[in-house]
């Protein structure tokens, strides 16, 4: 049940690899973008393809909401599991 005790717990030990995740994505896209931003200056890119870079970037925003919400559904699945080990347990 989501605001107990067990879930926030769960939630906490979740959304920290999340995070983990985001950064990593986050460090490589912007990587991935410096290096194609040089290119695109050394190649003096059209605006149609600068126009594609950002695109790009709006992916990696999107990409790491993607892992903020596997965290949250990772500690929602965990709860889950949880409370029917307690169930099973208790119905012995």
């Amino acid at each position: 049940m989501p605001g107990s005790e067990r879930f926030i717990t769960a939630l906490k030990i979740h959304k920290r690899w999340a995070d983990r995740y985001s950064i990593i994505s986050i460090v490589l896209a912007i990587s991935l973008m410096v290096a194609a931003a040089a290119l695109a200056e050394m190649a003096e890119a059209d605006a149609a393809t600068r126009t594609g870079m950002m695109i790009v970037m709006a992916t990696v925003v999107i990409v790491v909401c993607i892992w903020q919400a596997a965290g949250v559904v990772a500690a929602h699945i965990h709860e889950l599991i949880l409370d029917r080990r307690d169930t099973a347990t208790s119905a012995r």
